[in-house]
């Protein structure tokens, strides 16, 4: 073998290692974010619309995700679905004060994003805890751990 022929094949076992070292890097980064319920929320000023969202990224398949969620909205008395689309895995609701949406979405083999985001025009208090709070309990239906971000 040639020492260029050598040093070519060190240069492509060392751009091996380096991305065998990189996809592990990430794959322990996502593993962190499995599970943590990340939640933001927005008032806007002079009573304009309030916005509460909440995300969460579990190994379980999305459509049963996707059929966890919607069964409970259906469940509940107060709200109103007015638009279902289960192609896309998302509803959108309604309970008389507030409005929202809900959407999972597919991440890889087994693993999806639960998304969950409300407006609430003319009501001044966060309904984010209360979303987290419903998050948490399709956590504990789906037998996953969820648990809420550090602040």
């Amino acid at each position: 073998m040639t020492e260029h022929r050598k040093l070519a094949a060190i240069a492509g076992l060392c751009l091996l290692a380096a991305s065998t070292i990189a996809e592990a890097q990430w794959v322990f980064l996502a593993r962190r974010a499995v599970g943590r319920i990340e939640q933001m929320s927005q008032a806007g000023p002079n009573g304009e619309a309030s916005y509460d969202t909440a995300a969460v990224i579990i190994e379980v398949p999305a459509d049963r995700v996707y059929d966890a969620v919607k069964k409970r909205i259906l469940a509940n008395a107060e709200v109103r679905v007015t638009k279902a689309d289960d192609a896309r895995r998302s509803i959108e609701f309604n309970d008389g004060r507030q409005f929202g949406g809900m959407q999972v979405a597919v991440l890889g083999d087994g693993v999806s994003q639960l998304l969950v985001s409300t407006a609430h025009p003319g009501i001044p208090t966060s309904t984010t805890s209360m979303i987290v709070e419903r998050i948490l309990s399709v956590c504990a239906e789906l037998r996953v751990e969820c648990q809420r971000a550090a602040p």
